[in-house]
């Protein structure tokens, strides 16, 4: 067999190995920019921080080439880096003198090869290998429950206020919640997430506090009556709960205890915020959040939690615990499809990571499992720097236009009156209106170009390193180093061609008058 052929099915091999074997995770894509570093009340994003990088790499690098030029005779033998800045400048010094002129080019000159350089390392910077994967990563086991958390005390905050009835099905499902799936609140804070892990795992082995077995005998002996409402249900939950031994001394025991216990309200999170995580495929995946619905919310499965099946045990203990699609083979007794609360929430989390493998036999997790917020991506990823150089462009076409004909030639074509209007009189003004249409179109163009082009990218790069991860993203590497010169020079050259159109009457009034 040729070596072209060993070649050809190792590669196949590697790629197919990379399908199979080494996928990374299923991809998160954010159309913002993700804060990274915040001063007061001002936020870093990535994207700033990586234009940051970009500037004081360039201005390095413009350093070096000052040391060098300081010294004639050296500088009139260039070598290495130098010989390539001094490439890259006289190539495009040559291009604006043939688009602007002469003596515009070299005017027109420094502004647009500093976007083109700018925007060329900018781009090319989020192809190595330190973009998308390091950085700080948001725990999605903190985020969504404290979500859920916050859901559960606007609907506590409501019945107090007295903007929530409830049905005699919604105080059904409020007696089952205490009265057999009450646990006393679990902690899901990062900091806390060993002790929530031990506090889990007891659980699972059928082990229930005193307290909690006292406040599942409270409920189900004495369940709260039907027609209770509003400040009243909040009043009776807090009685039961002190009964059983749970006292506010000053550390929100009654809160917490009713908060984390209390049914979920599908949809009442902050809905912004809210996007609710599972586990499923071959990674950790994000669905959208709910909506909100006009008629009348009640208490039921939120869309996004687990919602579990406890098996109770002859003394109240938990005899099983496990997702809904779970087979139920234990005892005679029929198993409690519990409301889902906080509580049972981040049970069913816990049993979800297990199936997935992010948790040890001993109920530890094995990692943080979330959403990474890079330090560095892409800069025209964020479409406030695309639309930032765009009205940089424009106004810097503008400014060219009043220093080359004049502020009334400028824009006189913008009003379609007085002597300098390119057309006169009601035509004129029509023509005026088309012309600040197209002002602002292109404005518009040249931000979503430069952002749809280098996002579409980045996207591309994150599906193929997710689909196969050996080869193939090889490919697109190399076309996105071609994107992102490309995407540089034709944001440079347009601006380039408007700035010449800008004072291109004014060359030709101009030539006229020496040729007489």
């Amino acid at each position: 067999m040729s070596r072209r052929r060993l070649i050809i099915i190792a590669v196949l091999g590697f790629a197919v190995f990379g399908f199979f074997v080494v996928r990374a995770p299923a991809p998160v894509i954010a159309l913002a920019a993700e804060p990274v570093i915040s001063i007061g009340s001002y936020e870093i994003t990535n994207t700033i921080l990586s234009a940051w990088v970009v500037i004081a790499l360039l201005a390095i690098a413009a350093f070096f080439v000052w040391r060098r030029t300081r010294d004639v005779e050296s500088a009139l033998v260039p070598t290495g880096f130098q010989n390539l800045v001094e490439a890259i400048y006289e190539a495009f010094l040559n291009i604006a003198q043939q688009v602007g002129g002469e003596r515009n080019g070299k005017k027109f000159f420094p502004f647009v090869f500093t976007i083109f350089i700018f925007l060329l390392i900018g781009n090319w910077f989020a192809l190595f290998p330190w973009n998308n994967v390091i950085g700080p990563v948001e725990n999605y086991r903190y985020h969504y429950l404290h979500e859920m958390e916050v859901s559960v005390m606007e609907v506590v905050e409501d019945l107090e206020h007295g903007e929530r009835e409830l049905t005699d099905g919604e105080i059904d499902a409020i007696n089952d919640a205490f009265g057999s799936a009450f646990f006393e609140p679990i902690p899901f804070k990062v900091d806390k997430q060993d002790k929530s892990d031990e506090t889990i795992q007891k659980i699972r082995e059928s082990h229930l506090t005193e307290t909690e077995f006292a406040v599942r005998r409270e409920f189900w002996t004495n369940p709260i009556p039907y027609g209770t409402d509003g400040s009243d249900l909040v009043h009776a939950i807090e009685e039961r709960l002190e009964s059983a031994g749970i006292h506010d001394e000053g550390h929100h025991e009654l809160e917490y205890a009713m908060v984390f216990n209390l049914p979920i309200v599908a949809g009442d999170a902050e809905l912004v915020k809210a996007t609710g995580p599972i586990l499923s495929g071959d990674g950790f995946k994000i669905i959208p959040p709910r909506t909100l619905f006009d008629e009348t919310r009640d208490f039921s499965y939120d869309a996004f939690a687990e919602p579990l099946v406890i098996e109770p045990g002859a003394d109240g203990s938990v005899a099983q615990l496990c997702l809904i699609e779970c087979e139920i083979a234990i005892g005679d007794s029929e198993p409690a499809i519990v409301p889902t609360t906080v509580n049972t929430a981040h049970l069913g989390f816990i049993l979800r990571m297990e199936e997935k493998g992010y948790v040890d036999e001993d109920g530890t997790t094995t990692g943080t499992v979330g959403h990474i917020f890079p330090i560095f991506r892409a800069l025209a990823s964020d479409v406030n720097l695309p639309l930032a150089l765009a009205l940089w462009s424009f106004l810097a076409v503008q400014y060219f236009g009043m220093r080359g004909v004049g502020i009334g030639a400028n824009f006189g074509k913008y009003i379609g009156v007085g002597s300098h209007a390119i057309v006169k009189g009601p035509m004129g003004v029509f023509v005026g209106i088309l012309e600040i249409v197209s002002e602002v179109g292109r404005v518009i163009s040249f931000t979503f170009r430069l952002f749809g082009n280098i996002f579409a990218g980045e996207v591309v790069l994150f599906i193929s390193m997710f689909l196969v991860a050996f080869v193939v993203p090889t490919v697109f590497f190399g076309l996105e180093v071609f994107v992102g010169f490309i995407q540089a020079f034709v944001f440079a050259m347009l601006t380039l061609v408007f700035a010449s159109t800008a004072v291109g009457d004014h060359d030709e009034h101009h030539e006229e008058a020496a040729d007489h």
